[in-house]
């Protein structure tokens, strides 16, 4: 179908795949996930990577509109697909996404103030994306009559664990906007316990598939990547809730317990996905070796879930200030800086090709 398809901009709209906002998801955690740097270089890189995802999302969004417009039929064809649909929340995660760079460098591009506001209005429109994709996909596959266990990979997560990516920032929010506190705490703790039990339910089914049914196809292994991003979030939410509750009285928590407690549940998230980011590193070297890695757009999988545990490992190393966990951290920015510039090599040559627009499905 490849070798067939003409990158026309009609037919790249008509066949626009979710996928690409991966590669957002991707570029724009980077400024967070070097956030924990003191150099000189981290400002203007940080920068660099937030114009650049700024720049792609909005190109991206020309597409990804159009093919809802001009060619529903496809979309249909997306969500009905066990595979492509799980990557539609790609899209509301990035506007979260970008509500936190803004809010963790507030001055960059606007004042403080406008960059806040604007920040929770992102928060807002991400969330309800996130939602409302996840309900749409879910549905979908509860009423599938043809999902397979061949069909599992960690991709799936996407959907379940896009709603962990929501109280990361709607915690820090509820600091910064006291008259919508209420709201933001619901939604944060709401998206916290349905993201949690879901990333429980859902890794199971998928490493149920790992252990009793073959590998997925070579194209989906960096999917496996994403096993990471859960728990490494998770780590995430605790320092966020770590912060709010030292400065603000809710449901009549001790913040000094809950400081102790949240330390332990950040250093074990992030053993997890510590250890989750060594096992992706051995399946894919197995695949290099044994099976073959031929690029597609799921490579961009090796990025975002690397920069959630850079961030996790930055928290975990300021909450405990074990020398071993900074070295660490500084070996995962490095290797998610490599890895991404081999990505970006390996998608430009897809786009100069075409190949790369072509259906996947």
């Amino acid at each position: 179908m490849s070798e067939q398809f003409k990158a026309t901009p009609s037919a790249i709209a008509l066949n626009f795949n979710p996928a690409w906002f991966a590669s957002i998801m991707g570029t724009a955690v980077i400024p967070l996930a070097i956030s924990f740097i003191n150099a000189p270089w981290v400002k203007p890189v940080s920068i660099t990577f937030l114009i650049l995802s700024l720049i792609l999302f909005v190109v991206f969004l020309i597409p990804w509109t159009a093919k809802f417009i001009l060619a529903p039929e496809n979309v249909k064809k997306d969500l009905n697909h066990p595979i492509a649909s799980n990557f539609y929340p790609t899209m509301p995660i990035c506007l979260v996404l970008f509500s936190l760079n803004l809010m963790k460098f507030p001055t960059f591009f606007f004042s403080e103030e406008t960059s806040i506001r604007l920040a929770y209005y992102l928060w807002l429109a991400g969330a309800f994306g996130i939602y409302l994709m996840g309900f749409i996909i879910l549905i979908h596959i509860f009423k599938h009559q043809e999902i397979e266990l061949s069909h599992a990979n960690f991709g799936w997560y996407i959907p379940p664990v896009s709603k962990l990516i929501v109280p990361i920032a709607g915690f820090e929010l509820a600091a910064k906007f006291p008259q919508y506190t209420e709201f933001t705490v619901t939604l944060s703790m709401i998206s916290l316990g349905v993201g949690f039990f879901l990333f429980l339910f859902v890794g199971a089914a998928v490493y149920h598939r790992y252990i009793y049914h073959e590998l997925p196809m070579n194209k989906f292994a960096p999917t496996f990547f994403i096993g990471i991003a859960p728990t490494a979030i998770l780590s995430v939410i605790l320092f966020k809730m770590m912060v709010l509750f030292q400065h603000h009285v809710f449901f009549g928590v001790d913040p000094t317990a809950f400081m102790t407690i949240a330390k332990l549940g950040i250093f074990a998230s992030w053993g997890f996905s510590a250890w989750w980011f060594v096992m992706a590193l051995i399946v894919t070297l197995y695949y290099i070796k044994a099976l073959d890695l031929p690029y597609a757009l799921s490579w961009w999988a090796f990025t975002f879930p690397s920069g959630a545990l850079c961030i996790s490992s930055g928290i975990t190393w300021k909450a405990t200030q074990f020398e071993l966990i900074h070295t660490f951290y500084i070996l995962n920015v490095t290797f998610l800086l490599v890895v991404w510039i081999l990505v970006l090599l390996r998608t430009g040559k897809g786009v100069i090709s075409g190949k790369v627009f072509a259906p996947s499905h």
